[in-house]
Formats: structure tokens, C-alpha cells, sequence
């Protein structure tokens, strides 16, 4: 039994997790099972999402549906899990020695799919305590008789899945015949395996054509009809598998014709870029394999090749738009997030697909303030940050963003300053919810260049926000008038938030200040060096001033009025962590002076 000493060292994960897998689950080794944290609130209650490893008095867990993570000592503290770059090298697998299952066989004939085709794409035909089971093979690198991991399905109506380790890439494509044609410079991604085999099929003797399934079928949905936030990890094979849509014209999205799979393909196309991504008409079915039973090969291959651009800029009638027509009656008006502070929310709130233009004289806390909006948005919704600052090298910017997240002091001083345990759980946190731009090592920061990063975190984590701060430091080298400059960039700034659905916060430095009877003037876009464009072009703008005893936050420019109003908000700063919070109005200060003296 652990002591209470080491068991308060751990979070609430950690004591749910180690409850859960004492109380039901106490064995050793390697397991998988239902997460405590996200399996009640889940479509897929029984999903065993859950990967853990017990080793003596160590258990490592980690959840691939809720990203939950961690390693409990039962001898000592908690040790915060970090997340790194390193590969973790796992167990090579072996395929079963076991003949081909007669009874897979014959359910995969009645998918449409035959034994042939579910060979060449990796897939294995077993049986297993006389249930008939499928194995989708991820090829090891190493060695071609060996594997990185294999997902298992039932070949029955019961539709279970379980894997032998785990991947976070993308499946099939494995044989390449020579005899054929190959389809060039296209890429098809599935919801699942059976429409991957469904599709390859279809091309079996007619063309090669690069198809791939996610490994984890669609994400969540919220009830607002967008993706959770907190599903961002699953979508780590668009970024392991990278080098697949490299230098690729066309991406055909081949999902389910549901919710969940057009929300599926919404996120993909969002991190690879929409201008490349198609998608297919099921004529009325689910997905590829339905189309295939329904119809036949011939009729597959010409929906891919009918494959319809997803729409970017063009010229459209209300019909195109009528779910997000019907959803804003339905719903009302958009609701962006909390900034976290309730009363900046009476001013503005943050969405994304926006231009958001800070402003302020120079140390008057922008950058301060928009760490602070960054670190609510993540703790509070997921939302993960790509951060371009020049006037902050990484290690030193988080410094700043640690103190946020504990209220502490990093350095030695007279405060109160953070535990080596803290100062490790910040550091894993912010290696989760946020990443660094960095010119240092070369290559001019140009607007180009920094969108070029950014479209790249999006693709990495899932990014819903882009702080490029300040503007003064990005390079352009055009010729003519600088007012025309500024309205290109911020045109392409305006553009890649709509294309990918990000809110882009954009630092911008204002003139010098108006001073009158010893008073700067507060700024606005209007101020901001070098052209108007700054005001007109800025969905939300907000000016950071200080005064002698506060921070205010100016709204200056609102494009919709649901998302926030002309007017300021009066916060206080904290200098120990640099830190904004609601100011306390005289009528909320106690006036405790002894009056009677």
C-alpha cells in the first residue's frame, strides 16, 4: 500500500489510473485497456485506448484517444512524463505461423475484397480462440519478414479492433506492380482499412495508386459539430507520415459520408492544405466499400477519378452553404472561447479564422498578455500555439510562459521559486501545447517563410493559434510604396487564417506617442507604423497601455459584433509571474483603516 506522502506527488490522473489498474487489472507487463479519464464520455465506451506497462513498482501509461500520460513510482514522487523526439524503439513482430484462416477469407470475399489483394496490402488471415481475425501489418524498416505493429479486426459483425503495439502511421500501399501504370503525384486517405481495401481492390490490374487508411478512423465530434481540441494527438500520422504527401498535386479524402467522417476530412485537409485536397461521392453509400458491393470496381475507380476539389475561393449560391445557413439559426450567433479573465470576455473573445492586430507602446505588456491568452486557451480548450517571436529566444520565452503556468518565480530570488518537479510539468506541458519559429539557425524571416512554419505546426500538432510578434522584424524586400507592402502581408496573413483555421495574433509597434500634460494617448491601429491597412485589414484590434496602477485592454476595431465590442478592460498585472487577472474596482477593495483613531 503507498504511503499518502508519495500518493499527494501524484495528479489525478495518475491516482485515477493506478486505482483503476489495481483494483481490476493488477498483473505485470504490457496491457491494453479502457482509459478511466475519457472512456464514460466516449461513443466508444469498451475502447481500450489505454496502453500500460507495469515494471516493478513503475506503471507507464499512455491513452492514444485522450493523450493522458504518465509514470507512477510507488516508491517515490510522481515523474513528470516528457514528451521527445526520440524514437522509441519497439519489439519487432512476427507474423503468426499459422495457414491462411478459411473463415477470413470468406468474410473478406463477402466485403468484396479477395485473398489476393488483402495479401499484397500487408493483410494477415488468422484465427484466434476460433474467432476469426484480421491483421493490418505496419512493415517494419529494419527487417521485410518483421513489423512495427499489426491492428487486428474481427471478420465478423462484431467489429472489434486491438493491436501488437502501436503505429501512428498511415496503412497499406505496401506492393507495387510492375506490369502497371501508375497513377503519379496522388495520394488517397481512407477512414478505414476494409475502404482501403476496397479501393485497391478496384485498381487491382487496372493502375498502382497510392492508398492509405488512418490507423484510428474518425475523430469526436463536440455538439457544436467541431473537433475536440483534446483529439489533436490522434492526427500524429499526418505528421510521422509527412514525407507521403511531400511534393503531392493531389490528396483524394475517401471518408465516410457521416459527421464524424466530414469532420475527418475538414481537420485533414486544414494541416495539408485544402488547395490539394479533394473528396469523393458515395452516389448515396457510407464509404468505398459499400460503393464496391453495391456497384463494382469500374463504378469505384470513376468516383475517385470524379474527385471534386474542396472548395476554397469561388463562386457559390446559398445551397452550398446551407448547413452552416441552417446551424447559425439553429444555434445562434458564433461563440468564440474565454480568454479566461471574465472581464476581458465582456470585451472580446477568441476564434479562429481571424486576424487579430495587438498594439501598444513598448513595454506596456503585449507580449505578457498574449502569453497569458495562449496559456488559458490551452489549459482551458486544448488549443495549441506556434509562436514566432524574435524579441524572445525559445529557452528564455519559456521561462515566461513556466511562471505562467505556476505562479512561481524559475530563477533564485526573493520570491518563492519553482520546485524542480513544477519547473518539469511546465516543461512538459508547453513541449505539448506549443512550438517555437526559430530563424537563429538561418533563412530570412519573411512573411512567406513564417506562414511556410506555421502551415507546418498545423500539420505537426494542430495549431489553432499563430502569434507572429513583432512586426517590425520581418524582412521585405519589395519595391514601391510601403503602405502596398503592408496590405499584400496582410492579406496573406488573412487568407492562411481562413485557409487553416487558425486565429493569427500580430504584434505591431504604433508610433511615436502623442503626449499631452504628461500623458501618452492611448494607440490604436490607426497609429501603427507604416500604413492604415493595419486598421481595416484586422478582424479584432486591441491596445495594451499601462497607467500608474493598471494594465487596460483596448478594443479598437471589431469586424463582428459577437465576438466583441468597442471598450477596455482594467486588469492587474503580477510581477512575480507575469501574470494579468481582473483588477478589483474600488467598491471590491476593503477599506480596513481604523477610522477611530
Amino acid at each position: 500500500m503507498e504511503s499518502q506522502e508519495i500518493k499527494k506527488n501524484w495528479s489525478d490522473a495518475d491516482s485515477r489510473i493506478y486505482s483503476f489498474i489495481s483494483n481490476k487489472h493488477n498483473a505485470i507487463g504490457q496491457q491494453k485497456l479502457t482509459c478511466p479519464i475519457c472512456s464514460d464520455s466516449r461513443k466508444k465506451k469498451k475502447d481500450r485506448s489505454l496502453s500500460v506497462n507495469v515494471e516493478g513498482s513503475k506503471i507507464i501509461y499512455f491513452c492514444h484517444h485522450c493523450n493522458a500520460k504518465g509514470l507512477i513510482s510507488t516508491e517515490r514522487k510522481i515523474i513528470p512524463m516528457k514528451t521527445s523526439n526520440k524514437i522509441i524503439q519497439k519489439k519487432p513482430i512476427k507474423l503468426p505461423t499459422t495457414t491462411t484462416s478459411k473463415k477470413s477469407e470468406k468474410w473478406l470475399l463477402e466485403r468484396g475484397i479477395s485473398l489476393e489483394t488483402a495479401i499484397d496490402c500487408g493483410c494477415i488471415l488468422i484465427e484466434k480462440n476460433n474467432t476469426p481475425l484480421v491483421g493490418f501489418t505496419f512493415p517494419s524498416v529494419n527487417s521485410k519478414d518483421e513489423f512495427e505493429a499489426i491492428k487486428y479486426r474481427t471478420a465478423n459483425d462484431e467489429k472489434k479492433y486491438w493491436w501488437t503495439n502501436t503505429a501512428t502511421k498511415l496503412w497499406c500501399d505496401q506492393k507495387h506492380y510492375d506490369e502497371l501504370p501508375t497513377v503519379e503525384s496522388t495520394v488517397i486517405v481512407c477512414e478505414g482499412e476494409l475502404d482501403c481495401l476496397a479501393i485497391k481492390e478496384s485498381y487491382k490490374n487496372y493502375a498502382n495508386i497510392q492508398c492509405f487508411s488512418v490507423p484510428n478512423g474518425a475523430p469526436n465530434v463536440k455538439t457544436s459539430g467541431e473537433i475536440d481540441p483534446n483529439e489533436d494527438g490522434r492526427f500524429k500520422y499526418l505528421w510521422d507520415d509527412k514525407s507521403k504527401f511531400e511534393g503531392v498535386e493531389k490528396i483524394i479524402l475517401a471518408v465516410d459520408n457521416d459527421k464524424n467522417g466530414q469532420i475527418l476530412s475538414d481537420e485533414i485537409s486544414r494541416r495539408l492544405d485544402k488547395a490539394r485536397c479533394y473528396t469523393v461521392d458515395f452516389l448515396g453509400c457510407k464509404d468505398a466499400n459499400e460503393l464496391l458491393l453495391k456497384t463494382n470496381t469500374e463504378t469505384v475507380r470513376k468516383q475517385i477519378i470524379e474527385a471534386v476539389p474542396i472548395p476554397l475561393h469561388g463562386l457559390n449560391s446559398i445551397s452550398y452553404y446551407a448547413d452552416e445557413f441552417e446551424s447559425l439559426y439553429q444555434m445562434g450567433k458564433p461563440k468564440g472561447i474565454s480568454t479566461g479573465i471574465r472581464a476581458v470576455d465582456e470585451v472580446f473573445t477568441l476564434q479562429t479564422g481571424c486576424l487579430m492586430i495587438v498594439t501598444g507602446y513598448p513595454g506596456d505588456g503585449k507580449s505578457a498578455f498574449i502569453d497569458q491568452l495562449v496559456v488559458n486557451a490551452g489549459r482551458n480548450y486544448g488549443w495549441k500555439t506556434t509562436f514566432c517571436s524574435f524579441e524572445k529566444p525559445p529557452a528564455y520565452h519559456a521561462v515566461g510562459i513556466s511562471q505562467l503556468l505556476t505562479g512561481k518565480n524559475f530563477f533564485e530570488g526573493i520570491n518563492v521559486r519553482m520546485s524542480q518537479s513544477e519547473k518539469d510539468s511546465s516543461e512538459s506541458w508547453i513541449d505539448e501545447y506549443i512550438l517555437f519559429q526559430d530563424f537563429s539557425e538561418g533563412g530570412m524571416p519573411t512573411i512567406e517563410a513564417i506562414l511556410e512554419k506555421a502551415a507546418s505546426g498545423i500539420q505537426r500538432s494542430g495549431s489553432r493559434i499563430v502569434v507572429i510578434d513583432p512586426y517590425n522584424f520581418i524582412h521585405n524586400d519589395s519595391v514601391g510604396l510601403q503602405t502596398d507592402a503592408i496590405s499584400i502581408m496582410l492579406s496573406k496573413i488573412q487568407l492562411f487564417a481562413k485557409k487553416f483555421g487558425v486565429l493569427v495574433i500580430f504584434v505591431c509597434h504604433p508610433n511615436k506617442p502623442f503626449v499631452r500634460d504628461g500623458k501618452k494617448n492611448v494607440c490604436t491601429g490607426i497609429d501603427i507604423s507604416g500604413s492604415m491597412h493595419f486598421f481595416s485589414k484586422a478582424d479584432l484590434g486591441l491596445t495594451v497601455y499601462r497607467t500608474e496602477t493598471n494594465v487596460e485592454i483596448h478594443c479598437w476595431k471589431s469586424r463582428w459584433s459577437w465576438l466583441a465590442k468597442l471598450g477596455k478592460a482594467t486588469l492587474d498585472f503580477n510581477p512575480i509571474s507575469g501574470g494579468y487577472s481582473e483588477a478589483l474596482s474600488d467598491k471590491e477593495i476593503e477599506d480596513d483603516f481604523d477610522w477611530e483613531f
